[in-house]
């Protein structure tokens, strides 16, 4: 038996197979080379008027769409940057990241965000990856231990830190000042009375961290009555709440928490609605970053704040600048931070009163 066969099918047969055109079809329907056709697509001055408009036609008839890796491969350029953080769902990355990827636009950039879980060799995965594509530059956000590899990995290729200092004396960075923050923030809690401090800190292999730490201790050792009490986390909600429940198992809580970070203050937070204790009539908290989320009336927690926007801003900048002039001077830049006092601090309880 014999199918009929519909021109109809046909047609679906012939567009299911159809591909997208090349240079190379742009090249024979405008009767140039394919060098010429490049030419014409980078605007290149050496071409003459004639040959240009037939180029023009032939793209324009065909509906061709030039490949950015083409593209990329030609110019060695591809318009993309890397942005690495370390965890995405902090809600501090997601903040950073849009004001990073709208200034990135603005330029005509193409930013892809890569979420890193602190782990060298992923970021070395990510790079490697992206370097194949053409990538032009890298803002580092992450606060791991992959900056050896990473600037091994691409020598040439500018990038830029932001939110930490980096170990390395000769690349750019934009931090905010962390120690300082740290010290106004316990000196806030000290003004309120509370003597019995604890601090949930960072990992010790992060600059941030070990700067607020540092902050934290300056201000507790100025006031001589004041003690405190240290316990070392990650950066994620779930090291808050382990924090806090050793501090309740040992019978010896703090009147007064504070966490390296907002993500992290509220695992914290959690834990002592948890076990019934009242903030900050019973016990006050507080945190770095002044998140969105800190700052809902719902939260309302007392947090350091880093103007988050300019951290994104700055470093675009950097990078930008390092893109159009490379080689230059390594870029240096401490923003201030400010104290956005809530409802989660209050004085110290009576019965801790001296």
């Amino acid at each position: 038996m014999t199918a009929e066969i519909h021109p109809l099918d046909d047609a679906v047969a012939e567009s299911s197979h159809r591909r997208p055109p090349s240079i190379s079809d742009v090249a024979r329907s405008a009767g140039v080379s394919v060098a010429t056709v490049s030419r014409v697509l980078r605007d290149h001055p050496d071409v003459r008027s004639a040959t240009r408009r037939l180029v023009q036609q032939a793209v324009q008839d065909l509906h061709y769409r030039p490949s950015s890796l083409a593209r990329a491969l030609v110019t060695g350029r591809s318009r993309m940057l890397a942005l690495l953080v370390s965890d995405i769902a902090n809600p501090f990355y997601p903040q950073l990241a849009r004001c990073i990827e709208r200034e990135a636009a603005a330029s005509g950039y193409t930013l892809v965000i890569c979420s890193t879980d602190d782990d060298p060799a992923e970021s070395v995965r990510y790079l490697n990856r992206l370097m194949a594509y053409g990538l032009d530059g890298i803002i580092h956000a992450s606060v791991g231990e992959d900056e050896a590899e990473l600037l091994d990995a691409a020598p040439d290729l500018p990038i830029v830190f932001t939110n930490r200092r980096p170990a390395s004396s000769d690349v750019s960075f934009v931090v905010s000042d962390h120690r300082r923050g740290a010290r106004r923030l316990t000196k806030h809690l000290l003004d309120l009375g509370h003597r019995h401090i604890g601090f949930i800190a960072g990992p010790s292999h992060a600059s941030n961290a070990n700067e607020r730490l540092l902050g934290f201790d300056q201000a507790m050792k100025a006031t001589p009555d004041a003690r405190s009490s240290v316990i070392r986390g990650g950066f994620d909600p779930s090291s808050g709440r382990a924090a806090v429940r050793e501090w309740l198992a040992q019978g010896d809580r703090p009147t007064a928490i504070i966490g390296v970070n907002d993500s992290l203050t509220i695992g914290a937070l959690e834990s002592l609605i948890e076990a019934r204790l009242r903030v900050p009539e019973d016990i006050s908290i507080a945190g770095f970053d002044d998140v969105w989320l800190a700052s809902s009336p719902i939260v309302g927690l007392t947090s350091v704040a880093q103007d988050i926007d300019e951290l994104g801003r700055r470093s675009m900048q950097i990078l930008l600048e390092a893109l159009t002039a490379p080689r230059g001077r390594p870029v240096r830049q401490v923003l201030r931070s400010s104290l956005q006092i809530r409802k989660t601090t209050g004085p110290v309880p009576p019965q801790h009163r001296k």
